[in-house]
């Protein structure tokens, strides 16, 4: 289910999709390295790296203790500038996508469209007006590129798509957040915590939700998935 935003999200949102954007840039890197494509390789390699590193500076600082009023004041500051930090790169962000999209395509040689995860309706056989079999165009079979483009099977807004945020996927949320950061509400929880928690624990930069909650971070834990 694509996450939508009518209020300022809350940090571990952004943490969330810094992560996500974090892995689609390493895939990136690695496509621009196969294709000798070194110096805009080892750029996305660095971009990804900055984007995942912002966000941990407030989550390292909750590590060391969130038990007093002070620790716990200086852990919501850091993470407002995280959030800020990160408002500005996913805006540089949503402006490169459609170039990178786009030639990640060339060098795969198949639009973003054709490296759609294959479903049972793919395999379900067609016939035209005089009931011969349709031959149908198989999609393509590299789940890196699926994944890349596409998300993961279960989560598909995670892909970059074409780049453009009208095409949805993870530049569609990306606008959807810097959007909704210009009104004036307050941060609310939202149900992205689990899939947060789910991600972190994967990538080995968290620890459990028990002590993730000794700690005084708050995890809402509803919709299932990682990155």
């Amino acid at each position: 289910m694509p996450k939508t935003y009518t209020e300022r999200a809350p940090f571990n949102d952004w943490w969330y999709w810094s992560e996500c954007l974090g892995k689609r840039y390493r895939t990136i890197s690695e496509i621009y390295r196969e294709n000798d494509e070194l110096e805009r390789s080892q750029d996305a390699l660095a971009w990804g790296q900055k984007i995942r590193d912002n966000c941990m500076v407030p989550v390292n600082a909750a590590r060391k203790g969130m038990k007093t009023d002070a620790e716990k004041a200086e852990v919501k500051r850091l993470e407002e500038d995280a959030i800020f930090s990160a408002a500005a790169m996913f805006r540089e962000v949503l402006a490169n996508l459609p170039f990178i999209s786009s030639a990640i395509q060339g060098f795969v040689g198949a639009t973003w469209e054709d490296c759609a995860w294959p479903t049972p309706e793919d395999d379900k056989p067609e016939f035209d007006d005089n009931g011969l079999p349709i031959k149908k165009k198989k999609k393509r079979g590299d789940g890196r590129l699926s994944e890349f483009f596409w998300g993961p099977k279960t989560r598909t807004e995670e892909g970059i798509r074409s780049g453009l945020v009208g095409d949805g996927g993870l530049p569609g949320i990306l606008n959807n957040l810097l959007v909704n950061e210009r009104t004036t509400s307050s941060r609310s929880p939202t149900d992205y915590g689990q899939m947060l928690q789910a991600s972190a624990t994967q990538n080995f930069i968290a620890t459990s939700q028990q002590k993730w909650e000794k700690a005084g971070i708050k995890v809402n834990l509803k919709p299932t998935g990682s990155i």
